[in-house]
């Protein structure tokens, strides 16, 4: 008898571990796999967890990738990525404006290294 009461909330938690379950299922499925992916997580390192992962990303991609394709895909990410120059990007702020760098603070910017340079920039220029 005591069962019967304890029916509806057993019930409802039943109910609720099914919806997580699926919801689970669900967010896998969305979840993108690509040759760039694999590449990108294989150049992060070799110890054996790194090893189980990349053996389960290429079961989910269908092949592993090459160490071939992997450098032609990095290749092609740097020379896509445009690289910071401190001389071009000051040209860019001060052209077409009254505004001009104090020459203490470009002597300061030549100091830093390029991404502390484009880092400023960022948050000075917008």
């Amino acid at each position: 008898m005591k069962l019967l009461t304890h029916t509806p909330s057993l019930l409802a938690g039943l109910f609720a571990l099914g919806l997580m379950n699926i919801g689970a299922a669900q967010a896998a499925e969305q979840h993108s796999y690509s040759n760039s992916g694999y590449c990108q997580l294989a150049a992060k390192g070799t110890s054996q967890y790194q090893r189980n992962l990349l053996a389960a990303y290429a079961g989910k991609l269908g092949y592993a990738p090459s160490q071939r394709e992997c450098r032609t895909l990095q290749q092609q990410r740097t020379e896509a990525a445009p690289v910071f120059e401190l001389g071009s990007a000051i040209k860019q702020f001060e052209q077409g404006s009254v505004r001009k760098l104090p020459n203490a603070t470009v002597e300061k910017l030549k100091e830093l290294d390029r991404s502390r340079q484009q880092q400023w920039f960022n948050q000075v220029a917008g």
